[in-house]
């Protein structure tokens, strides 16, 4: 018997008469196991050691954002879900406004500052930015490395540079305190920490908005407070991953199995008087044969009967053939015959099993991105959704879904601005969105059929 196979938490045994997929509670490595079990709910109540240093562990192995990677990596829907709310986000993007009211209405009016812009122009502010709404996205929270200018050291503040730092290789270190909040954190810690030999470490000092010069280099964790979380922030899909992890597997499941599974759609049967005839064939022309040399020779007819039955009987172009043969008695008078037979293989109520269980695990996956299917592009039994259903999907996610993202993502640059040029007050950067219309309400020469 060859070796077993493990997908997921199924189980391939291969057998000699078939491949059977068996399902075990528990078949998860254990790594896995406490990173989906929503029993572990304390990885983050106590600290654990990295490199002699107390730090806030992010899941059951601190190493929760890589495992979400792995995840969302295999995902057919996630990644271009998750792509296509960064986009929506960030819209034409970045540009400074000032603010005001009129009307009792909120009025944002877009400008330019050749001042605040010659300095965002002297660093990726525009990549910045992107990355930061992606780590948002993704894990609901960023680290942002402060980078001061040499000014710091006179005690003037200035703001180089901003830079997103990935979250896989950031840690909190714990409160030194032991308060169990994320404002008493004071230091963080940056490293690659899947490194097993020589790994390296470095602490940068939590930045501190109202005292900006007090450090050349300082980072700080920008997020939006999970309930419950003190720390760290989950995911908005977090409760969906368990489904996730299953629709990963099931391309590789059918894969598997079409490669394992018995192949045969029919059994023939061919009567013993048929291979008894033919050995007497081979031993009357050649005499000199030996029994072995005979089994091999009846073995060769065997396999181009085999071959011509398949050409018959297989193939898309074979409809309506048909194979023909002799029934006979032999000399103990019993009927020998030729008999064809189907195996029954159910392949449409397999495909229809695993079609179900897709289609709930692909709509817990949605659901939980938080983007609604009319501008995630997603297409069910082939159906599409109207443009005025992605018009009023659209309206409703820039009214209640854009603005706490673009708060957070956007809150290190804004400081770096107030801190830079304080003489400016009541500039921001903000992210542009234009309002799409619907096309009746457009004139008819600016509407988008007579634009192209």
């Amino acid at each position: 018997m060859s070796e077993t196979k493990r997908i997921g938490d199924f189980h391939f045994v291969p057998t000699e008469v078939g491949t059977y997929a068996v399902r075990m509670e528990g078949s998860l490595n254990d790594t896995f196991e406490r990173f989906l079990s929503f029993d572990a709910t304390s990885w983050d109540m106590d600290p654990i050691t990295v490199a002699g240093v107390r730090v806030v562990p992010w899941g059951a192995d601190n190493n929760l954002p890589k495992n979400m990677r792995r995840i969302l990596e295999k995902n057919n829907l996630a990644p271009g879900i998750l792509d296509r709310k960064l986009g929506l986000i960030y819209g034409q993007g970045p540009m400074l406004y000032t603010l005001e009211v009129q009307e009792n209405e909120r009025v944002q009016n877009w400008m330019q500052d050749d001042e605040i812009q010659n300095w965002l122009d002297s660093w990726d502010y525009r990549g910045f930015i992107r990355q930061m709404l992606m780590e948002y996205n993704h894990l609901k929270g960023c680290f942002v490395k402060y980078v001061s200018g040499k000014s710091v050291r006179v005690g003037k503040p200035w703001i180089h540079s901003l830079e997103c730092v990935p979250s896989a290789d950031c840690r909190l270190v714990w409160p030194r305190n032991d308060s169990r909040r994320v404002d008493d954190v004071t230091d963080i810690m940056v490293g690659d920490f899947d490194a097993y030999t020589n790994p390296t470490y470095k602490l940068f000092p939590v930045f501190d908005k109202w005292h900006p010069s007090k450090h050349e280099v300082a980072m700080k964790y920008h997020s939006m407070r999970s309930f419950g979380r003190n720390f760290y922030s989950l995911s908005s899909f977090y409760g969906s991953v368990p489904w996730m992890a299953d629709a990963n597997t099931l391309p590789e499941i059918i894969a598997y199995l079409n490669n394992n599974m018995i192949a045969a759609a029919y059994i023939v049967h061919v009567p013993q008087g048929y291979w008894e005839e033919k050995r007497r064939l081979i031993e009357d022309k050649q005499p000199d044969l030996n029994e072995a040399q005979i089994l091999r020779k009846l073995d060769d007819v065997k396999q181009t009967l085999a071959q011509q039955i398949a050409e018959v009987m297989a193939g898309k172009n074979n409809a309506g053939k048909f194979f023909m043969c002799v029934d006979f008695i032999d000399v103990d008078g019993h009927e020998q015959s030729w008999k064809i037979e189907p195996i029954e293989m159910n392949i449409d109520k397999y495909i229809d099993a695993l079609t179900k269980i897709s289609r709930i695990a692909d709509s817990s996956t949605t659901s939980g991105l938080g983007l609604n299917p009319a501008l995630a592009n997603i297409i069910i039994d082939g159906k599409g959704d109207s443009g005025s259903q992605m018009l009023y999907a659209l309206k409703l996610f820039y009214g209640a879904d854009t603005q706490i993202p673009e708060d957070i993502a956007l809150e290190a640059i804004n400081d770096a601005i107030r801190i830079n040029f304080p003489h400016k007050k009541g500039i921001f950067m903000g992210l542009y969105r234009k309002v799409i219309n619907k096309e009746d309400n457009v004139t008819a020469g600016e509407r988008a059929t007579n634009q192209v």
